[in-house]
């Protein structure tokens, strides 16, 4: 019984010690095992001046959004500043709500992993009864796609090298657009947005064209099957069902893939160029995936 008081009063005189002791200095050493938790950036286009979206990515509405980052436009009459420049509206350690529903590579809720970049480009779509539907990708809507400035692109190029330089890990199929990652509920950063010129800047992924004529040639006698598609289509990133069928959902797909790597066509249809295009990218970036496919279909 002695010993049972003595060790509660030893654990009373410690806690008491530990409530009167706070810790005012950590000594800080940098560990060899952690990588960035980003990776993922996502590119979007506002479609509204810069006034309006500074006032909807930073104040609470009900259906609050924010991104990272905003790159304004020139000749923007609501742009009161004299030089363009790049905003940060949240910090890159804290989650911004920019993806919303959104899957890339078996990743799904990607704001957690993300950086995302909004641009302001007045793309919009008009449905027949003259109603805008920004986020709408429906076949059946018009859709208008201003170009984007050259000095507006030297800051998006500008912001994305820096945030790729601190955050190496990311790979280069994972800068993508917000129609890339929700495929039929979004249609930015557009087709006007220059993928390819990135690409020959060292940001993201392209395809080779000596790769898309080798399969260009091959599909003209044996064009892979609607399947065969789908199943490439997922092994990039977009999240599509083996249906074997040109179902809304995959044609909803077959368009973000369009608005990517093929902008001066798009059909949403697996046709033949499409498909070399998609089976090239694959080859470059997952061709370990592509010799299971390929085996898969013999």
């Amino acid at each position: 019984m002695e010993n049972l008081i003595k060790r509660i009063g030893m654990t009373v005189m410690l806690l008491l010690l530990g409530a009167c002791t706070a810790v005012t200095e950590t000594t800080r050493i940098e560990s060899e095992n952690q990588n960035s938790r980003v990776r993922f950036v996502i590119l979007h286009y506002t479609s509204e001046d810069f006034a309006e979206s500074l006032r909807l990515l930073t104040l609470r509405t009900d259906r609050p959004v924010s991104s990272h980052y905003l790159v304004p436009e020139p000749n923007d009459a609501t742009y009161t500043e004299k030089t363009l420049r790049v905003f940060q509206l949240v910090d890159e350690s804290q989650r911004a709500w920019h993806a919303g529903r959104s899957y890339w590579r078996g990743k799904t809720g990607l704001n957690d992993q993300s950086i995302g970049i909004e641009i302001v480009n007045t793309g919009h779509c008009r449905l027949p009864d003259d109603g805008h539907n920004d986020v709408s990708a429906a076949s059946s809507s018009l859709c208008f796609f201003p170009d984007y400035p050259e000095s507006q692109l030297a800051l998006v190029v500008e912001l994305l090298q820096d945030i790729l330089e601190r955050h190496p890990d990311i790979p280069v199929t994972h800068v993508i657009g917000h129609s890339d990652i929700a495929p039929g509920r979004k249609i930015d950063p557009g087709p006007r947005f220059p993928w390819q010129r990135l690409y020959q800047l060292g940001i993201g992924a392209w395809y080779d064209e000596d790769t898309v004529f080798k399969y260009w040639t091959q599909f003209q006698t044996e064009p892979p099957s609607l399947s065969m598609v789908q199943q490439a289509l997922e092994i990039y990133g977009y999240k599509v069902a083996d249906t074997g069928e040109l179902d809304e959902a995959t044609a909803d797909v077959l368009q973000s893939f369009q608005l990517h790597f093929r902008p001066e066509v798009v059909n949403r249809r697996p046709d033949i160029k499409t498909a070399a295009i998609l089976f090239a990218l694959i080859e470059k970036y997952y061709p370990r995936e592509l010799d299971a496919l390929l085996n898969d279909a013999e």
